[in-house]
């Protein structure tokens, strides 16, 4: 019976060469971290690599403004990006925010749109844009990803539609509370006493996606503390959870 053996490779010197080790492409562990691409198959990751780049941004720095187009999928690797609307009169409103993970596809999908609103940095980020064809080819080749894609399209629409009817019908403590439930849903802790989130936002951030002043939103979000219904833990913030049961954003 013939029996199996591994080829060696030897340098000009007989020394043993060790086989060389598989190089990532940059970006591959990015577009795993990403929910919507986590069943795709290796390969097909490491097609859409190869074809996207990385982009480091500084804070305030703006990806694409409103009335422009933008022809690529954009994942977040590092910081938070945001969506922000601004009035004639410089008051302005995030729409969305978006951290690590967070695939924003709009552009891929419907390239000739003209965008609704800024696109910009909260901080310091990293992104990986990721050309229109080659996330479309990627998606038809596994229709279970457009799914998956299709069905966080609709998870943020509602969530724009909860914003709207907040703006319209909420008073700011209701919409404070409602925004503070949403983002710990989305990126915080639930436990015995209430939701934990870990990177509280700023309270210009907070008037920022509900649409109020500073002012207004520290002096509820004081009485709230006063009320022991927030409670303040370092650069995180508990939900109570009579706040979070009482809440259906």
């Amino acid at each position: 019976m013939a029996i199996a053996t591994a080829t060696l490779d030897f340098d000009s010197y007989g020394k043993l060469m060790r086989p060389a080790l598989p190089v990532e492409v940059p970006g591959l562990e990015a577009l795993r971290s990403c929910p919507q691409l986590q069943r795709a198959p290796v390969e097909a990751l490491r097609a859409i690599a190869r074809d996207a780049s990385l982009r480091t941004l500084n804070r305030g720095a703006t990806i694409a403004a409103q009335g422009g187009r933008l022809d690529a999928a954009i994942l977040v690797v590092r910081g938070k990006i945001r969506a922000v609307c601004r009035a004639v009169n410089g008051r302005e409103i995030s729409v969305e925010m978006f951290r690590p993970g967070d695939l924003i596809a709009d552009g891929a999908l419907a390239p000739e749109t003209l965008l609704a609103n800024d696109w910009e940095a909260v901080e310091a980020s990293t992104l990986l844009m990721i050309p229109r064809e080659a996330l479309l080819s990627c998606l038809r080749a596994e229709p279970e990803l457009a799914l998956a894609l299709g069905a966080e399209l609709v998870a943020r629409l509602e969530r724009s539609k909860q914003l709207a009817t907040g703006l319209a019908l909420a008073g700011v403590q209701e919409r404070v509370v409602s925004r503070l439930v949403a983002i710990g849903r989305q990126d915080g802790t639930l436990g015995p006493e209430g939701l934990l989130i870990r990177n509280r936002p700023t309270q210009q951030e907070l008037a920022n996606q509900i649409g109020a002043c500073r002012e207004t939103v520290s002096r509820t979000v004081s009485e709230l503390v006063r009320q022991g219904l927030l409670t303040p833990r370092g650069r995180s913030l508990l939900v109570s959870k009579q706040l979070v049961e009482n809440t259906t954003a």
